[in-house]
């Protein structure tokens, strides 16, 4: 081949191969063929390759978000040439439609072990999986607390299928036997630690769930102080006992994470589900954006941000049983 030819087969291929979309980049808004646009809605023509994860991840801040463009097209496919609405603003904040509304289970876990299961509270590492890959295979979406709280606050709608992992305690288990797992199928979850267990033989260390928080799919929150009911109780001599106590339950722990993770918690889980009208009000003068009980029930987008429903998963309960705890949609009539 004479060098000219093949000097500009060379430029040839180099032009094309600039054109092409590269498979590691994050798509920007320059990537997007945007037919026309206004203040809630973009209509978007696909490009080659792209699907609705990458335009959620322009328009809407993150992948994840892709929910609401499908929930917005009734054609749920995404093909090269096809025109999308692209919602700019969220999609039904509420969430409540014609026959019910939405809503969130937030399951509770508290320990783990390898082999077989000692006692109701230990879950084995065969079953906790077992129920991961449920979740996995029938879709559902996992949140953090920080996404629960733009659904409770701010706004933001529950997205179709979404459930909410949390970890009460701070057993070492959890950093063994369930870390590993929640690494290997990425799913997050929020761990409510009380601080005067961290370090302790049975407990995780500072330095272990430092390592968890930083990889992205755990939070690190609070379980107050030193796992005693903040609800009132006998040794309460008086009102303003109980809220001393109260205080320093939930304020003593935000200093211990201040001071070992360099912030404090925004999440707090009662211990034993314990609570009362002083604790939540406590838990909001302490700059607690959330707090949840383990009272099974339903978390609509209005429920009380203070007094969120858990359900508790048991060692005894088996995948038929796991699955009636995803209510995710409560039927009802709206006139």
């Amino acid at each position: 081949m004479p060098s000219v030819v093949r000097y500009l087969l060379a430029l040839s291929l180099l032009a094309v191969a600039a054109c092409a979309p590269s498979p590691t980049r994050d798509p920007t808004m320059a990537d997007m063929d945007v037919v026309a646009k206004d203040e809630r809605y973009a209509l978007v023509r696909l490009q080659r390759n792209q699907d609705f994860t990458d335009l959620a991840h322009v328009f809407l801040g993150h992948r994840n978000e892709d929910w609401q463009i499908r929930e917005v097209n009734a054609d749920q496919s995404a093909r090269s040439g096809q025109i999308v609405a692209v919602p700019l603003q969220p999609v039904n904040s509420s969430s409540v439609y014609t026959d019910g509304y939405r809503t969130l289970p937030i399951l509770c876990y508290h320990q783990f072990s390898a082999g077989e299961a000692t006692h109701q509270l230990e879950l084995s590492a065969a079953d906790f999986e077992a129920q991961l890959l449920y979740l996995k295979r029938n879709r559902y979406r996992f949140l953090s607390f920080a996404e629960v709280e733009q659904i409770m606050l701010h706004g933001r709608p529950i997205p179709e299928r979404a459930v909410v992992v949390t970890i009460d305690d701070g057993y070492r288990s959890v950093y063994d036997v369930a870390w590993p797992l929640l690494k290997k199928h990425g799913v997050k979850a929020t761990l409510f630690n009380y601080t005067d267990f961290i370090g302790a033989p049975a407990a995780m260390t500072w330095d272990q769930m430092r390592e968890m928080a930083d990889s992205g799919l755990v939070e690190i929150e609070s379980h107050a102080k030193s796992h005693t009911s903040l609800s009132r109780q006998p040794s309460d001599a008086s009102e303003s006992v109980y809220l001393a106590r109260l205080r320093e339950e939930i304020r003593g722990a935000n200093r211990a994470f201040e001071r070992h993770l360099g912030s404090a918690p925004r999440f707090l889980s009662y211990p034993y589900g314990n609570s009362s009208t002083e604790a939540s009000e406590m838990a909001r003068k302490e700059g607690m954006a959330l707090a949840a009980t383990v009272t099974r029930g339903r978390n609509p987008s209005f429920a009380d941000p203070y007094l969120l429903h858990r359900t508790m998963i048991y060692d005894d309960h088996d995948l038929a049983d796991f699955e009636k705890m995803l209510q995710t949609f409560k039927p009802r009539r709206l006139k």
